[in-house]
C-alpha cells in the first residue's frame, strides 16, 4: 500500500464493512485497500448518448441512486460527468462543466476562463470554481453542504464510511486566512502550484491537459479524559495534498489535429459536392433550355416556310384564271 495505516483493535473485533460494497476493513487508513481496485468508486451508471447525445458521459445513478445521503437537497443530487467524458461539441455552448467525485460525494464545478493552444491545438481552459468549497456566507448556493466552517474547506465526513476528512485546495489556497494563521510557517498558497484546471479541445471534447490538486485535512481538538490531548488547540491540520496531472503528449497532437480537421474536411467535401451538383444541374438545365429554344426556333422557321408556300402558291393559282 502507498499509505501507512494503524491497527484499530476495536474494528478488528468487529470487522468494519463499507456502506456501499461490503469490502472488509481490518484497519483504518485513507486509500486503504484501494490500489488497483474498482470497488471504491461504487457502481456508476452513465448516459450512452443514444436518446440524447448531449448527455453522453453524464452520470445517471451512483450505486443505483440519483441522490446521496452525504448532503441534503440540491447538494445531494448525483450529477455531472462520471469520469471527464463529454459529448463532442458541447463546449461551444458551455461556460462551466461538472465532474462528479465519488470520494467527496459531490460534483466539482470548473469554470471557463479563456483559451490557449497545446502543440498547435486550440483548447478551452477551465479551472476549479473559486466558490467550490465556500461556506454559505460566501456562496448561498452551498448552504445545503452544511459547511459550518470558515470558507474554503469542505467537510466530507459523511461521505465515505464517516471518515474524518476535510477537503480544501493545497496550502488552503483561496480559503479564509484563518487557516493560514494557525501556522507560523509552511503554508504558502500559490495559484501556479495549487489550482486545479482542465484544458479541453472544444470540438471533440477531448481533455488535453488535466491538473487536479486537492488537500486532505483533519480537525484536531482536545479530547476530554486523555491527558496528552489536554493542551491541543483546535486546528485544521493538513495531512497530505496531491497533484494529479496528465498532458497530451506531442506525439498524439497530430492524430487529434486530424480528428479536429476531419470535420471541416468532410464539411468542405460536402460543400464541394453540393456545389458541383448544383453546377451540373444548372448546366443540364441551361443545355435543356438552349435545346428547347433551338427546337422552338426551328419549328417556328418551318411554320413560316409552310405559310409562305401556301401564300405564294395561292397567289399563283389565282393569276391563272
Amino acid at each position: 500500500e502507498d499509505y501507512e495505516d494503524y491497527e484499530d483493535y476495536r474494528k478488528q473485533e468487529d470487522v468494519l464493512q463499507t456502506d456501499d460494497n461490503d469490502v472488509p476493513m481490518d484497519k483504518f487508513g485513507w486509500f486503504y485497500k484501494r490500489n488497483g481496485t474498482s470497488w471504491a468508486d461504487g457502481d456508476l451508471s452513465t448516459h450512452s448518448g443514444k436518446s440524447d447525445f448531449s448527455l453522453l458521459g453524464q452520470i445517471d445513478t451512483w450505486n443505483y441512486r440519483k441522490t446521496t445521503d452525504a448532503y441534503t437537497g440540491e447538494c445531494g443530487k448525483v450529477q455531472g460527468s462520471a469520469d471527464g467524458l463529454f459529448a463532442p461539441g458541447v463546449f461551444g455552448r458551455k461556460k462551466e462543466l461538472r465532474i462528479f467525485s465519488t470520494d467527496i460525494c459531490r460534483p466539482l464545478t470548473f469554470s471557463n476562463y479563456g483559451s490557449t493552444s497545446v502543440h498547435g491545438i486550440q483548447v478551452e481552459q477551465f479551472k476549479l470554481s473559486s466558490d467550490a468549497f465556500s461556506n454559505s456566507t460566501a456562496c448561498a448556493a452551498n448552504s445545503c453542504y452544511n459547511n459550518n466552517l470558515p470558507t474554503g474547506v469542505q467537510n466530507v465526513t459523511q461521505c465515505k464510511m464517516k471518515s474524518p476528512i476535510f477537503v480544501s485546495r493545497p496550502h488552503f489556497y483561496l480559503a479564509d486566512s484563518f487557516y493560514q494563521q494557525q501556522f507560523q510557517y509552511g503554508i504558502q498558497p500559490d495559484v501556479a502550484k495549487h489550482d486545479s484546471q482542465l484544458w479541453i479541445e472544444p470540438l471533440s471534447s477531448i481533455p488535453v491537459k488535466v491538473q487536479i490538486r486537492l488537500q486532505l485535512n483533519i480537525l484536531l481538538d482536545k479530547i476530554d479524559g486523555i491527558e496528552m490531548f489536554r493542551n491541543v488547540p483546535q486546528l485544521m491540520f493538513p495531512v497530505l495534498w496531491f497533484d494529479s496531472e496528465a498532458v497530451l503528449p506531442e506525439s498524439m497532437a497530430s492524430p487529434l489535429n486530424m480528428l479536429v480537421v476531419l470535420q471541416f474536411l468532410i464539411q468542405a467535401c460536402g460543400a464541394c459536392c453540393a456545389s458541383m451538383g448544383g453546377v451540373m444541374f444548372l448546366g443540364v438545365a441551361l443545355s435543356g433550355a438552349r435545346r428547347g429554344r433551338k427546337m422552338w426556333e426551328m419549328e417556328k422557321a418551318r411554320n413560316i416556310t409552310r405559310l409562305n408556300k401556301l401564300k405564294y402558291g395561292g397567289e399563283r393559282s389565282q393569276s391563272l384564271f
